[in-house]
């Protein structure tokens, strides 16, 4: 008869072994174009945010708000389109939910 009580490195090598059975598949390295398209993200966000330091003086604290404000819609967007894509999977892109659910 098995013992129920497992130590805590046997739970951790148990969580591992599920964890690992459930990553096949996926492959876990970056490519060239993959590292290229962070980069230039990288480079965009960064003059995007050098670039506001002007208007930063020149607007004060309002800018700030303003950021947030667009910041915390762009996160419930992102949270409904994931919530799209576990309700009904699509192997298009956005577009195909915004044709499916507003015409």
């Amino acid at each position: 008869m098995k013992s129920k009580n497992k130590t805590p490195g046997e739970m951790r090598a148990a969580k591992r072994r599920w964890l690992n059975s459930h990553d096949a598949g996926y492959q876990k390295a970056m490519g060239n174009r993959h590292v290229q398209m962070i980069a230039i993200g990288g480079a965009i966000g960064t003059g995007l945010f050098l670039g506001a330091g002007g208007r930063l003086q020149a607007a004060g604290p309002a800018l700030a708000i303003i950021y947030l404000v667009c910041g915390i819609f762009s996160f419930f967007i992102l949270r409904a389109l994931g919530e799209l894509v576990l309700h009904r999977p699509s192997s298009g892109s956005f577009v195909s939910y915004a044709r499916e659910f507003l015409g």
